[in-house]
């Protein structure tokens, strides 16, 4: 594979990482059919963050995508963010840039007023990079889904100290 870049997502290339999201998401076992129609509410959501909206690149061509979208805890609406979603097209896949792309947000958002970035998906993936079910910190999912599977991590030593109750997701999600 030739060098890979990450860039933030430019005007060159919105439309090929939906395209890429859609691709990506075809053949996942967990996928409803709409990740690529999430991603672009989110582009329009008044709580966007294009720095945290990354494609990898590879011989200009976009062959991986991140998101991480505005969301709240409890009452104090305490703000973090969610990873959602990740996507690298299928020929890509197991070569490192899922991980690069999570590894770049999370050095984004780290200086930032988030406190930590939340994932729903596989622990077995998610926990190599620090992620801990979220009940953990005492952050509940907004829907049913199983504790392991909707995961946390704190950008930073005691950021979640404090921090309790339900996730609220931005509103693009429908949650």
């Amino acid at each position: 594979m030739s060098e890979m870049k990450i860039e933030t997502v430019s005007k060159a290339t919105l439309a090929p990482s939906l395209a890429l999201i859609t691709t990506a998401f075809a053949t996942a076992e967990h996928s409803d059919g709409h990740e690529a129609e999430l991603v672009a509410a989110l582009r329009q959501s008044e709580h966007y963050h294009q720095e945290f909206d990354v494609v990898a690149v590879v011989d200009g061509q976009a062959v991986g995508h991140a998101l991480l979208s505005e969301a709240r805890v409890g009452d104090d609406g305490a703000l973090v963010l969610v990873l959602a979603p990740l996507a690298v097209l299928p020929a890509y896949q197991s070569r490192g840039i899922g991980g690069a792309l999570i590894r770049e947000l999370e050095l984004r958002a780290a200086d930032s007023q988030f406190l930590a970035i939340s994932i729903l998906g596989d622990p077995d993936y998610y926990g190599r990079f620090g992620y801990r079910p979220a009940d953990e910190f005492g952050v509940t999912a907004p829907m049913a889904v199983e504790s392991k599977y909707f995961m946390l991590k704190a950008l930073g030593d005691g950021r979640l100290n404090g921090v309790a109750g339900e996730l609220r997701y931005d509103p693009a999600f429908g949650i």
